[in-house]
């Protein structure tokens, strides 16, 4: 037996007149001929009627809709992750706090997983010029489809809510926001105290420009919602937390994957050269964690000037210390002070920031990831200094206050030039 995966009326023949027998995905069917693709005629197993349809249209391994390979689906993610720059591990805790990274969101059909969009939601975003994404209301059934479109919407409302923030976004606030929209989200975020009733008002009146299902902040959302915008926030962060609980595991596989590609370069210690390692911004302790991240760079063909730019960032950031730490408003850890909250060190254990090599891997990954190759390349090919700390600073660390620090770290610099 196989299973419809999406909706199809039957045709008489092989591409042609439709009769009027409407199949609704979950419809079990048996394969009678698919030796003239891309149509296949089949049987309904309920009915007994025969017609043809598209073959993609079927599941001719599976007699019921199940769940997704968890593996798959990570592998989606991390792909997504840099196209559109948006936290694979993020994906991965939606589709799990969605749908339990199912196929399927509910049996009744009226939302599709595994982000558990319904049909006017689907509607609302399934066509992004931006992004270049075209889909057809049929296509709500394809999970691949489903991910894309719902990667290119976090991309869109985490940019959004950035800018009326100035400040990036932590996840639970990403997913705020991607539940009420960009202003109501904002409002709850800056004025906590705000009652539910009045962010829920600006959510209805903007959910239309926002693309904003407005039946799900009564439905799905309802959950995600309470009191006020500080109550509603910390239920959305509490949800997303034991969903990348759940999640993180195959996503975690997925990204060791990319960095073992980078550890393999990591070969015999390389000599640091053309590198001023008696710096007064290099304590004689840190003289080998310098090197180290010299190498790392020198290994992954990096010259001299993007070595000294990355040593600059680590001093700026840890001062070359791998235990280095911060919890005040953030988590981050290690030689590049890797954010654990929606940033670089997302998903990746305490311990494990603080192994300098995995710092400096985890690093180079960020900065090995497709989103990243037109900075990559004119991070490789700048012969200045300054535009090297610029770059690495801009796109690759993401301080607060970029310009300063661009400043600030361009002095670091300038004095491990020998």
């Amino acid at each position: 037996m196989a299973i419809m995966i999406a909706d199809r009326t039957l045709r008489e023949t092989a591409g042609g007149a439709p009769t009027e027998t409407a199949l609704k995905h979950g419809t079990v069917v048996e394969v009678l001929d698919d030796s003239t693709l891309p149509w296949t005629k089949i049987r309904v197993k309920e009915t007994g009627q025969e017609g043809w349809t598209t073959d993609g249209a079927i599941d001719k391994a599976s007699d019921s809709l199940g769940p997704l390979s968890r593996e798959e689906v990570a592998w989606e993610c991390v792909d997504l992750a840099g196209v559109f720059d948006i936290n694979a591990f993020y994906l991965m805790a939606v589709a799990q706090l969605r749908s339990n990274v199912t196929g399927w969101a509910t049996d009744d059909g009226s939302r599709f997983g595994p982000i558990g969009f319904s049909r006017q939601e689907w509607s609302l975003n399934a066509v992004q010029p931006e992004w270049k994404i075209e889909y057809s209301s049929d296509h709500i059934t394809r999970w691949r489809a489903q991910m894309m479109v719902f990667a290119a919407m976090a991309s869109t409302r985490q940019r959004a809510l950035a800018d009326t923030l100035s400040r990036q976004p932590s996840m639970a606030e990403l997913l705020l926001a991607q539940v009420l929209g960009t202003e109501a989200a904002a409002l709850a975020i800056a004025t906590p105290a705000t009652g539910l009733a009045d962010i829920l008002d600006v959510a209805r009146r903007k959910a239309a420009s926002e693309k904003i299902d407005a039946a799900n902040l009564d439905g799905r959302d309802k959950p995600l919602l309470s009191r006020d915008g500080k109550t509603s926030l910390g239920l959305v962060g509490d949800h997303l937390e034991a969903a990348l609980a759940a999640s993180r595991g195959p996503v975690r596989e997925e990204v060791d994957k990319m960095i073992a590609k980078l550890d393999e370069h990591f070969g015999p210690a390389l000599p640091a050269t053309g590198i001023n390692l008696n710096s007064p911004h290099v304590p004689a302790s840190r003289r080998a964690i310098a090197s180290l991240i010299a190498e790392g760079f020198a290994a992954a063909g990096f010259g001299a000037i993007q070595q000294i730019a990355a040593i600059a960032n680590a001093i700026a950031e840890s001062g070359l210390n791998p235990a280095a730490e911060n919890l005040n408003g953030e988590r981050s850890f290690g030689l590049f002070q890797l954010n654990q909250n929606g940033g670089v060190g997302t998903g990746f254990p305490e311990a494990e920031l603080k192994d300098p090599k995995r710092n400096i891997a985890i690093m180079l990954a960020e900065i090995g990831k497709p989103h990243q190759k037109p900075h990559r390349q004119r991070f490789m090919a700048t012969t200045s200094l300054l535009e090297a700390v610029q770059t690495f600073v801009f796109h690759f660390e993401k301080p607060g206050d970029k310009a300063g620090e661009t400043t600030k770290r361009f002095k670091i610099a300038q004095t491990l030039v020998p």
